[in-house]
């Protein structure tokens, strides 16, 4: 292997292309084979002493390094603290996957199977995979306290208008009813989240809370993509990561499952809070008559609730 040139590159590009060279020099490819933040440190000082000289700091190094993980574009991985680097086929799948959509979609030219694996599936088979996922989802509901439902099927409130999971939260107090609605946009990757996290955001004209969830492979859930954080913050939802085991999210991505996930095989994280707004009641009680919720009766026997 060729030593990667480190001239002319920010620090952290160069300790990531320093020690990215050297565990897939020693073939360091798996939790069980990994190169210490010690062991790479020596390593990168002792082969580019120009860029980091005597004086460049230890925990400098290491906090550029466990950046590293947290990138989305980097095929370093680590499973937690003093358990050693190595570089994840699981990020390299995903980023190489990536980069095809986004090759493909510039050329205009649709995926086949022949170039990685199904066909993009239609909108029909993609609604079945994210319905695997709803399950949980509403169990998550349940446990903050809401009452909770699939609501995907519904078609009353037009384009991005119907979420995939709802749920209310009812206060009969001081002779006066309040509700707090909040919804969650599931999907079955980050593919094209760019353009995805939109349904959640549309939700909140009527939804108190509105959350976009995705699941993610649990070896790299430290990957989701930074610009996230700023997407849920300037435009006011929460995000949630459904962490599974890599072999099951393969499964799931590819349309091969076909019993509904639970929370055996799914751990739900709540990456960002999604903020309570203020909705008009007006459009509140239009989504609420759009759920079938049109008396107090009803609400009460709407969903599941926390038994």
């Amino acid at each position: 292997m060729t030593l990667p040139e480190l001239s002319n590159k920010s620090t952290y590009e160069q300790i990531k292309e320093a020690c990215t060279y050297f565990l897939e020099r020693d073939s360091k490819t798996s939790a069980e084979n990994t190169h210490s933040s010690a062991d790479l440190f020596g390593m990168v000082k002792s082969t580019f002493p120009d860029q980091f000289p005597d004086s460049f700091s230890k925990n400098t190094f290491y906090q550029y390094l466990s950046n590293t993980v947290k990138d989305s574009n980097s095929l370093i991985n680590c499973l937690g603290r003093r358990k050693g680097y190595y570089i994840s086929r699981v990020a390299q799948e995903s980023i190489e996957e990536e980069e095809l959509e986004e090759e493909t979609y510039l050329s205009g030219n649709p995926i086949s199977e022949s170039q990685f694996g199904p066909a993009l599936p239609q909108p029909q088979k993609k609604i079945q995979k994210e319905i695997l996922l709803y399950p949980v989802l509403e169990s998550w509901l349940v446990a903050q306290g809401y009452q909770a439902e699939d609501v995907s099927s519904g078609r009353s409130l037009g384009k991005w208008g119907n979420p995939d999971v709802a749920g209310i939260s009812a206060l009969d107090a001081f002779n006066g009813l309040s509700i707090e609605l909040v919804t969650i946009e599931a999907k079955v990757s980050l593919d094209n989240w760019e353009q995805w996290i939109f349904e959640a955001v549309s939700h909140r004209r009527f939804a108190n809370r509105a959350y976009f969830a995705f699941a993610h492979p649990e070896e790299t859930i430290s990957k989701i993509p930074q610009d996230m954080r700023y997407y849920a913050e300037l435009y006011g939802i929460g995000v949630i990561a459904l962490s599974m085991e890599t072999e099951k999210f393969k499964k799931l991505h590819a349309g091969e499952l076909t019993e509904p996930l639970d929370s055996e095989d799914v751990e739900v994280m709540e990456v960002f809070s999604a903020p309570y707004s203020f909705v008009q009641p007006k459009y509140q009680v239009k989504f609420c008559d759009a759920l079938g919720v049109k008396c107090l009766k009803e609400l009460y026997r709407w969903g599941r609730i926390q038994e």
